[in-house]
C-alpha cells in the first residue's frame, strides 16, 4: 500500500537535495555503484504502507547485518559492465570462422568497440567469478525469501555451460581470452541472455544497497524499526537524533496513556523545530523498511505523513503567508477527512497573523484534531496561552524545550522535557545582540551632522 507524502514534507525534512547540499538521501545513497545509487534513489521515492513489504526489506537488510559475507563490488568494473552492454556494435557471431576473422582484422586495423568488447567480457567474467564464491559462502546460511529467490536466479545464470566454464578459473588479462571465447561470450552476453544477465546486474544493485544500508547500522548506531500491529497507535523513539547534524543531542519520546497530540513548547533556538524533523525523519525512514537515526524505534503503520515546518508565501498565487497557513490546514483536514491513518506535524501553527488570532485560531484546530482518532500530531507553539486552555484536555501530551539564563545569556541543552514552558527568551535574545544600541548608534551620528 501506498504510503503518501507531499513536496512541502519532503523540503522541509530535507529528504532530498535542496540548497545547503546537505539531504537525508545524501546519508543513505553512499553505494558502491552508480547503479546501486540509481536504485536507492527509486527506493528511497517509495515508501510504503504494506506491513509484509516493510518486513522483508528488513529481514534482507538483517541478513547482511547479522553475517559477514560480502559481495565485493567495484564501481570502476560494473560502470565500465554497463558501457559494454550497451556499446553500438552488433554482438559478435558465435562461430570459429567469424570470431578468426574479428581477431585478425583487430589485429591489423585497432578497433576501438571491440576493445571494450574485450575488455566488458573480462570485467563481467570477474564479477560473475565473485558472484560464484559469494553464493557459496551463503550456502548454509538462512536467507530470507526473496532474497533466496534472487540467489537463485544467480545460480541459474552461472550453470550456463559457457559461463561455468569459464569461472572456474576466470582470466585475469584480455589476453587470456582465445577469439573463439570471446565472440561466443560476447554473443551470450549481449544477445542470447542479455536479458538474464540485466537480471543478475540488477540483483547486484539490489545486494549493493542492501551492503550499504548494513554497513550504516554498524558505523552510525542506526537501527531497523519495529512495527506495532496492536489496535492502538504507537510511536516510541529511544535516543533520536537528526542524522545532519555533526554533534546531535538525542531524545526519546513516546505516545502514551491513549494520547494522540503532542503539544511542544519553548524559548526560540531551543530545539523544537530539530526535534520536529527528527521525528518526521524517523517516520518517514520507518516506512521505507531502513534503518534509522534511533536506539530503538517502535511504531504502528500509517498511511501518511504531511508537515507544515518551513512554510513560505506563495507569490504564484498572491497569498500571504497567513493564507497560505490557513490554505495548507485545510489541504490536511481534507486528508484527514478521507479516513486515512496519517501522522501531521504543524512547527508554529498560524505564526503569519496577529497574536489574538493567531491565538483563537490554534486553540480551535488543535482542539479539534485532539479529538480526532488513528491520527498523530506533533504540534509547537510560541503562544503559551494557547497551553494553559488546552490543559485538560486528555488526549494532549504536552512536552517542552527549556534553557537556562547564565550571565544574561540563554543556554539550551535541546533536551526534551514534560510540561508547558513558561519561558520567553525572545527579548533577551534581541537585547543580547545590542541591536538598539547600533540603532541609537545611527540616530546620534546623524544628529551631528
Amino acid at each position: 500500500m501506498f504510503f503518501e507524502i507531499d513536496k512541502q514534507t519532503s523540503d522541509d525534512l530535507e529528504l532530498f537535495d535542496n540548497r545547503t547540499g546537505k539531504s537525508i538521501f545524501a546519508v543513505y545513497g553512499r553505494t558502491a555503484t552508480k547503479g546501486g545509487q540509481e536504485l536507492m534513489n527509486k527506493l528511497f521515492r517509495g515508501p510504503a504502507s504494506d506491513l509484509d513489504f516493510l518486513q522483508c526489506r528488513k529481514a534482507e537488510i538483517n541478513f547482511f547485518f547479522n553475517n559477514n559475507h560480502c559481495l565485493k563490488l567495484s564501481a570502476r568494473t560494473i560502470d565500465f559492465i554497463e558501457h559494454y552492454l550497451k556499446v553500438k556494435r552488433s554482438p559478435l557471431h558465435n562461430n570459429i570462422i567469424d570470431a578468426t576473422y574479428d581477431g585478425i582484422m583487430n589485429v591489423i586495423s585497432p578497433d576501438g568497440d571491440y576493445w571494450i568488447i574485450k575488455s566488458g567480457i573480462l570485467y563481467t567474467v570477474q564479477l560473475l567469478s565473485d558472484l560464484k564464491k559469494f553464493i557459496e559462502e551463503t550456502e548454509e546460511l538462512e536467507i530470507p525469501s526473496n532474497l533466496l529467490s534472487d540467489f537463485e536466479l544467480i545460480r541459474k545464470f552461472l550453470s550456463i555451460n559457457a559461463i561455468r566454464k569459464i569461472i572456474i578459473d576466470p582470466p585475469q588479462n584480455i589476453k587470456d581470452f582465445n577469439y573463439k571465447e570471446i565472440n561466443s561470450l560476447d554473443y551470450l552476453f549481449r544477445r542470447s541472455h542479455n536479458n538474464q544477465l540485466r537480471e543478475v546486474i540488477g540483483i547486484v544493485y539490489k545486494i549493493d544497497i542492501l551492503q550499504t544500508l548494513s554497513r550504516i547500522m554498524k558505523k552510525e548506531g542506526y537501527v531497523l524499526p519495529e512495527y506495532s500491529t496492536g489496535e492502538a497507535n504507537v510511536f516510541e523513539v529511544a535516543d533520536a537524533f537528526h542524522p545532519l547534524l555533526s554533534s546531535p543531542v538525542v531524545n526519546s519520546f513516546s505516545f502514551s496513556n491513549g494520547s494522540n497530540l503532542c503539544f511542544l513548547t519553548g524559548p526560540n533556538m531551543s530545539g523544537k523545530s530539530t526535534f520536529l524533523k527528527t521525528m518526521g525523519i524517523i517516520i518517514y525512514l520507518s516506512h521505507l523498511g531502513f534503518p534509522v537515526p534511533a536506539k530503538k524505534v517502535k511504531i504502528s503503520i500509517f498511511q501518511g505523513l504531511f508537515t507544515t515546518i518551513n512554510l513560505s508565501d506563495n507569490l504564484d498565487f498572491g497569498y500571504s503567508h497567513f493564507y497560505s497557513e490557513v490554505k495548507r490546514v485545510k489541504e490536511i483536514a481534507s486528508k484527514i477527512s478521507a479516513e486515512r491513518k496519517l501522522i501531521v506535524i504543524f512547527d508554529e501553527l498560524f505564526r503569519g497573523t496577529n497574536v489574538k488570532d493567531a491565538y483563537e485560531a490554534s486553540l480551535m484546530i488543535i482542539s479539534a484534531l485532539a479529538n480526532i482518532k488513528n491520527n498523530l500530531f506533533f504540534i509547537s507553539t510560541h503562544i503559551l496561552e494557547v497551553a494553559e486552555n488546552l490543559n485538560k484536555k486528555e488526549r494532549i501530551l504536552f512536552k517542552c524545550f527549556e534553557s537556562d539564563l547564565v550571565d544574561h545569556t540563554p543556554m539550551y541543552d535541546f533536551k526534551i522535557k514534560e510540561g508547558i514552558s513558561q519561558e520567553r527568551m525572545g527579548m533577551i535574545i534581541v537585547n543580547n545582540e545590542k541591536i538598539i544600541e547600533i540603532l541609537n548608534g545611527v540616530v546620534e551620528s546623524q544628529q551631528n551632522y
